[in-house]
């Protein structure tokens, strides 16, 4: 659904040796090669000699400019509950060598789950990622709100005081980006009727709220079938209720691939909560309103039936009501 964006960075052999060696001195690159990314130039880096592991270089756009920062104080947290993070290795923010900021980490094994959605197993790897997401969420967190470079920015005591001022904050973005005003009404008032359900949360978690297959990486062992591999990109990483991550990792999921929605839900496990249904209904509301904010703030056609369009679709739907809105 999101586009691919790019910092349009031409980078060189020369270069790339002088990153590695502020690294390690001893470092010599033998090549380099771009991958997949979303908002950040990533690039896979080999070395000579077989004892050398490849790298990842990230490389990030000028904003937020908090963004490496983040992404390293979050991974380390990542890495405390699963061997799938890497660490990040460096962070420089000198503009030296490059005219923007960039990171080194491990490169991980396998490739994006993207890749073996056609394998006839798919359903247990999306079942190890429900499993994931739920040990992910047994990590406390001190206060609900958005993570930046140095913590969580404007804790908030409460899911409800929480959850209440993200709601605001998106369907007024929905009304300034233009959005069907009778469509942004109806949806705030079905927000707010279930707004009760913010008081049930268990307490703030650490939330991934990027989590999807284009995230998750895979590789086929032998016997044991598909394994994920690795958790990338912890940009958009908040301490929050774990039905709003788990909302989140179901909707984008979905967009990629429809049949992932009940083994990643299976994979999960049980939820003690009085009406999961709604409380996820309600989550992804939210998720929706705010994904048509930010790919219409980034200039996509808004009849776009990968983007606001299908999005807009979606969300007329949820104004029917739950049943009609339920997937799995």
């Amino acid at each position: 659904m999101a586009p691919e964006r790019r910092t349009t960075l031409e980078l060189d052999r020369e270069t790339i040796q002088r990153i590695v060696q502020n690294l390690d001195p001893g470092l010599v690159a033998d090549g380099f090669a771009r991958l997949h990314g979303g908002s950040t130039e990533v690039y896979r880096i080999d070395f000579a000699g077989a004892d050398c592991e490849p790298l990842v270089l990230k490389i990030y756009p000028d904003e937020p400019e908090w963004g490496p920062a983040k992404e390293k104080l979050v991974a380390g947290w990542f890495t405390e509950l699963t061997p799938l993070a890497p660490k990040w290795l460096e962070i420089d923010g000198s503009r030296s060598l490059l005219p923007l900021q960039y990171a080194l980490l491990p490169l991980l094994p396998g490739r994006s789950l993207r890749g073996w959605v056609a394998e006839p197993d798919i359903d247990n790897a999306y079942r190890q990622m429900g499993a994931l997401l739920r040990h992910i969420h047994a990590m406390p967190m001190p206060a609900y709100g958005y993570v930046l470079g140095h913590g969580i920015a404007r804790p908030m005591p409460t899911n409800t005081d929480y959850m209440t001022s993200a709601f605001e904050d998106v369907f007024r973005r929905f009304r300034d980006f233009g959005g069907d005003a009778d469509l942004g009404r109806r949806l705030q008032q079905l927000a707010e009727g279930s707004f009760d359900l913010l008081r049930e949360s268990s307490g703030a978690v650490l939330c991934h709220d990027d989590f999807h297959q284009g995230n998750v990486l895979a590789l086929r062992t032998d016997p044991g079938g598909l394994q994920l591999s690795g958790l990338v990109d912890f940009g958009n990483a908040r301490a929050a209720d774990k039905l709003f991550d788990l909302a989140k990792a179901l909707f984008c999921s979905a967009h990629e691939d429809p049949r992932s929605q009940k083994p990643i839900f299976e994979g999960y496990g049980p939820v003690d909560h009085p009406d999961i249904e709604r409380a996820l209904w309600l989550y992804t509301l939210f998720h929706r309103v705010s994904m048509w904010c930010w790919l219409t703030k980034l200039g996509l056609e808004p009849t776009n039936e990968n983007g606001p369009g299908g999005l807009i679709r979606d969300l007329r739907t949820m104004t029917m009501g739950i049943r009609s809105w339920r997937r799995y």
